[in-house]
């Protein structure tokens, strides 16, 4: 049975495949045009743009670690997870109805933060479905599970280059986010086993929220997971200004930006199934580097080709960069995390929402220093030293905590 039919044939990799469905269409959909939302339609300058997404990324670093460690510790997953779809829910609803500044601050500095923390604990709850299979079929599993999550990225935002070329409304985005929302959360009150319920045993930790911290503080879980979040910190940087550069080109605009991130993004699912051919081979930190280094180059071309048309040529060097960062730090962070899922999935939001913090600070100087091309340097130098410094920490091997 090929990895794809064995998650179909599970009721809850079924579930977990659809719930990352709808979240990866809230993330594309949103990620792709708020800082052009933001910054063009309710006037926000780059600087508040940045300290309003540095501030939601913040938040989310909070709302991740409370939300990963009260599972672990209550292994009570499905209740947690219906109140932070209800939070995607309210903050997309709120602007799809009220079109005003007040509401896209709330949103994506309160609820997004919180509905936020539902990727790592989707990713957390895949882990433990996951265990009731061979361990040989467990690493194409989790594997095809972040290969699902991409999907959303190849079929929405090509479909809205096309409604944005019809003249849809831009703020359609938070509509169609909140649908996604409401999915997420119809899944975890009608679909999903109940608390104690599940195939797999998920034992509660019992720690309390000193020892789960002490855990995570340890030098060489911390110094990784910097590390790892100044990595993912260039996927934010291109996720703020690829809107912003295309945008700004003579005879481009949305659909555009759609476009190019929607191709770059559905071509990561190859690159995503490859890579267990490759760490195999090179080892887990080794292709991590290789994807990051080839991602710097692609971030530090981005605003220099920009208006040509030869910048349809970085979607090749865009795409495996980006497959690589979207899956292997994953990875990377359940290995090392792997007797704590709940934290392990807390901690992989963790650093993506590091990235975003990060990120938020990049865009907020590059912009200050002199605009969107000085950001995108910033942000390649920054993936460039941060993969060879985690290449070298692992020269011995990549530490497995608690």
């Amino acid at each position: 049975m090929t990895t794809l039919g064995l998650i179909l044939r599970d009721r809850s990799l079924r579930l977990i495949a659809l719930g990352l469905i709808a979240f990866g269409t809230m993330g594309s959909t949103l990620g792709a045009y708020q800082s052009l939302i933001g910054i063009e339609r309710f006037g926000f300058s780059d600087g508040q743009y940045a300290l309003i997404f540095m501030t939601g990324s913040a938040l989310s670093l909070v709302a991740t670690l409370g939300v990963g460690i009260l599972t672990d510790r209550s292994a009570k997953r499905r209740t947690m997870a219906r109140f932070m779809a209800l939070a995607g829910m309210a903050g997309a609803f709120g602007v799809t109805l009220t079109h005003s500044p007040v509401a896209f601050v709330l949103a994506h500095v309160l609820f997004f933060p919180a509905f936020g923390t539902l990727f790592g604990q989707l990713f957390a709850l895949a882990r433990l479905a996951g265990s009731v299979h061979p361990p040989e079929r467990r690493t194409a599993i989790q594997t095809t599970i972040r290969a699902i999550f991409c999907l959303p990225f190849l079929v929405v935002l090509p479909l809205w280059a096309v409604a944005f070329n019809l003249g849809v409304n831009l703020l359609a985005v938070y509509f169609v986010g909140g649908v996604a929302a409401t999915a997420l959360l119809a899944i975890f009150v009608f679909a999903w086993p109940r608390d104690g319920a599940t195939a797999w045993r998920d034992t509660a930790s019992g720690l309390s929220l000193a020892a789960a911290l002490g855990e995570m503080a340890r030098w060489p879980v911390l110094s990784r997971l910097v590390l790892l979040s100044g990595i993912q910190g260039a996927n934010a940087v291109y996720m703020i200004t690829v809107g912003l550069i295309l945008n700004a080109a003579e005879g481009r605009g949305p659909g555009d930006v759609g476009l190019f991130v929607g191709i770059v993004a559905g071509l990561e699912m190859p690159v995503i199934l490859a890579l267990p051919w490759l760490t195999a081979r090179i080892g887990l930190t080794p292709a991590l580097t290789l994807g990051a280094l080839i991602y710097g180059a692609f971030l530090f071309a981005l605003p220099f080709l920009g208006a040509l048309p030869v910048v349809w040529l970085l979607i090749a060097p865009g795409a495996i960069g980006a497959g690589v960062l979207a899956s292997l730090p994953l990875l990377y962070v359940q290995e090392m995390m792997s007797r704590r899922p709940g934290t392990g999935g807390s901690l992989v939001s963790l650093v993506f929402l590091g990235g975003q913090v990060i990120s938020a600070g990049v865009f907020a100087l590059g912009s200050a220093l002199g605009g969107y091309a000085v950001a995108t340097t910033i942000g390649a130098a920054m993936v460039t030293v941060c993969a060879l410094t985690l290449l070298y920490a692992d020269r011995e091997g990549m530490p497995v905590q608690a």
